[in-house]
């Protein structure tokens, strides 16, 4: 009886060491996320973001600072929101009680900082960076648009 168990572990063993190995080039090729995937930093959207603070009010933690101001016409504007990820527990209640999903996860698994005050990620100065490099990169093929050869003429 002893034989018969020690027999069918081995066989186990034995099948997966002659399986095709699937190895990975780390730093060159990066593993692409499930979207399910709940990590990496809060990806916001600030034309869909209402700064209505249900993210903020929903984290267990505080992880979210939310400030937010009023324009003339009494709407809500975000003035800051800073997203602290090392004390985040990756939840996911925070994007699930966002109303117009103006928050979402990066996919990015690569979180290591070597200081404690990097982990604090200023969330609304990110998605204007990728605003404006959005609209510079619009405006460049836009313009390449408009500088058309008809008939060996420049069309302007």
């Amino acid at each position: 009886m002893l034989g018969k168990g020690l027999l069918k572990g081995m066989r186990v063993t034995f099948k997966t060491f002659f399986h095709k190995k699937e190895t990975l080039q780390y730093p060159e090729t990066k593993l692409t996320m499930p979207e399910r995937f709940r990590g990496g930093e809060l990806d916001l959207n600030t034309e869909k973001c209402i700064a209505c603070g249900l993210c903020k009010m929903a984290c267990p933690n505080h992880v979210i600072e939310i400030t937010t101001g009023t324009d003339e016409a009494k709407k809500r504007y975000l003035k800051s929101y800073v997203y602290h990820s090392g004390l985040c527990l990756y939840c996911n209640f925070c994007v699930e009680a966002c109303p117009t999903k103006a928050i979402a996860w990066d996919k990015n698994y690569e979180n290591s900082r070597y200081f404690r005050d990097e982990l604090d990620v200023d969330c609304l100065a990110i998605a204007k960076q990728k605003l404006a490099k959005t609209i510079s990169v619009d405006d460049k093929a836009a313009g390449e648009k408009g500088n058309t050869l008809k008939g060996g003429i420049l069309d302007e």
